[in-house]
C-alpha cells in the first residue's frame, strides 16, 4: 500500500475523538489520522493535509454515515471558516459525553488510571456567556481567525458571548492588529485593549463572582464568564469539603478567587502566583482577608506545610517539578483545577505515583461548542 501524501483523499471510519476535538480514526497505510469536523462512530471521507512520520492529519470533505448527535451549526459562521468554535457539529449533550470521553481517556491512557471515575460537574447556561475575546482586527473589523488559516472571519453576529460584548465585537471598529474585548457582566465595565498591552489600568475592569468583587487588569486571567467562576467556586469548595481550622495553599492563584471564596473557613491561606498583574489585583482583591500572597512560580515556591491544596496550572499543568512541590506540602487533600485533559492525565498520574487516590473528576462545560474541558479533581492520600 502506498504511502499517503498531502493531498490524498481518503475513506476514514472514525473511532474516538482526540483530546484537541478531532476524530481519530486509520489511514490506508496504518498511521493514526486525526480528521477535525469528524466524530466518533461516522465513516466520513477527508483531504490530507499534513504528513509526519506516526500520524496525519485531514480536512473534512464528505461525511458518508453521520454519528447520532451530528447537527448542522447553528452558527452561520462555521460554513465561512470561522475558527472560534469547533464543535458546533456536535448536539450540546453529544458535546457534554465527548468531554467525559476525553477526560477519561486521558486519565487512563496518560495517567494509567485504572476506571477513573469521572463524572458531570456544574451545568452552566450554554450559550451568551462569554465575557472575554481576543480578536484580529483587519480594516477596522474584529474578528475569528479562519481554521487553519491567518485570514480573519469578520462575524455580524456571534452565539457564544455576552450580548455586550456581541455588541462590541460586530460594532466596534479598531486599529488594525490584534485587540482584547473584555466586559463586567455584573458591573457593567468595558474595555478595548489593543494587544500586546502597554498599559494595565486601560484595560482594566471589574465583576462579581463568588460573592465578591474582583478587579482584572488587562494581563490578568479570569474565568470566561462570572457564571463559570462561579461554578468553579462552588465545585472547589464541594471538593474541599468540611476541612477548616487549618492551612490552605492555592497555587497558581492569579486574582485570587479561590484564596479569596473559600480562605474565611482556614486559620491561614498562602496564595502563590507568578504574574506581576495578578499579584497587584489579588493584593487588592484580597486586602480584607488574612492571605499571605507569595510572588513566585510553582516550581520556584519553597513548600509549606499544608492541609489543602487548590491548585489551578495554567494549559501546560502541574508537571513533575509542580507536583513535587504539591507533595511536600504533605497536604492530605489536593484539589486540581485542569484545562487541558492530557497535563491532567500525566499530573494525575504523577500524584497517584506519589501515594494519592483519585477520588472524582468533575467536567465542566465553561467554554460551550468548544472541545475545551474544565476539570475540578480531588485527591486523596
Amino acid at each position: 500500500m502506498s504511502e499517503l501524501a498531502v493531498g490524498d483523499d481518503v475513506e476514514v471510519d472514525v473511532a474516538r475523538v482526540a483530546t484537541g476535538g478531532e476524530g481519530v480514526g486509520r489511514a490506508p497505510d496504518g498511521r493514526t489520522l486525526f480528521v477535525a469536523g469528524a466524530l466518533p462512530g461516522e465513516q466520513v471521507r477527508a483531504r490530507v493535509v499534513e504528513v509526519r512520520k506516526r500520524h496525519a492529519r485531514a480536512e473534512l470533505t464528505e461525511i458518508v454515515e453521520p454519528a447520532p448527535g451530528r447537527r448542522r451549526p447553528p452558527c452561520p459562521h462555521v460554513a465561512h471558516g470561522c475558527g472560534g468554535c469547533d464543535w458546533q457539529h456536535a448536539t450540546e449533550d453529544l458535546q457534554a459525553r465527548l468531554r467525559r470521553t476525553i477526560v477519561r481517556d486521558a486519565l487512563e491512557r496518560i495517567g494509567r488510571i485504572d476506571d477513573p471515575p469521572v463524572e458531570d460537574g456544574i451545568v452552566v447556561g450554554r450559550d451568551a456567556l462569554r465575557t472575554t475575546v481576543r480578536a484580529l482586527v483587519v480594516g477596522g473589523r474584529a474578528g475569528y481567525r479562519r481554521r487553519h488559516s491567518h485570514d480573519v472571519v469578520v462575524p455580524d453576529t456571534c452565539m457564544v458571548v455576552h450580548p455586550r460584548l456581541e455588541e462590541l465585537l460586530v460594532h466596534g471598529r479598531f486599529a488594525d492588529g490584534e485587540v482584547l474585548l473584555r466586559v463586567g457582566e455584573r458591573t457593567g465595565d468595558e474595555a478595548v485593549v489593543a494587544l500586546p498591552v502597554e498599559d494595565d489600568e486601560v484595560g482594566r475592569i471589574h465583576e462579581l463572582a463568588g460573592g465578591r468583587r474582583w478587579r482584572i487588569s488587562a494581563r490578568s486571567f479570569f474565568q470566561p464568564s462570572p457564571q463559570a467562576a462561579d461554578a468553579l467556586v462552588e465545585e472547589v469548595r464541594a471538593a474541599v469539603g468540611d476541612i477548616h481550622g487549618g492551612r490552605l495553599v492555592d497555587l497558581a492563584s492569579g486574582v485570587g478567587l479561590f484564596a479569596g471564596t473559600l480562605g474565611a473557613v482556614f486559620r491561614e491561606v498562602v496564595a502563590v502566583e507568578s504574574a506581576p498583574t495578578a499579584v497587584d489585583d489579588a493584593e487588592v482583591n484580597l486586602a480584607d482577608l488574612p492571605v499571605r500572597i507569595v510572588r513566585s512560580t510553582i516550581e520556584r515556591w519553597t513548600p509549606e506545610p499544608a492541609d489543602v491544596v487548590v491548585a489551578d496550572p495554567p494549559r501546560a499543568g502541574l508537571a513533575a517539578a509542580g507536583v513535587e512541590r504539591v507533595v511536600a506540602t504533605g497536604a492530605p487533600t489536593v484539589v486540581l483545577v485542569s484545562c487541558d485533559a492530557a497535563s491532567l492525565g500525566r499530573d494525575a498520574g504523577l500524584l497517584v505515583a506519589a501515594g494519592y487516590r483519585l477520588e472524582r473528576s468533575r467536567v465542566l462545560d465553561l467554554f460551550p461548542q468548544t472541545a475545551h474541558v474544565e476539570v475540578v479533581s480531588r485527591f486523596a492520600r
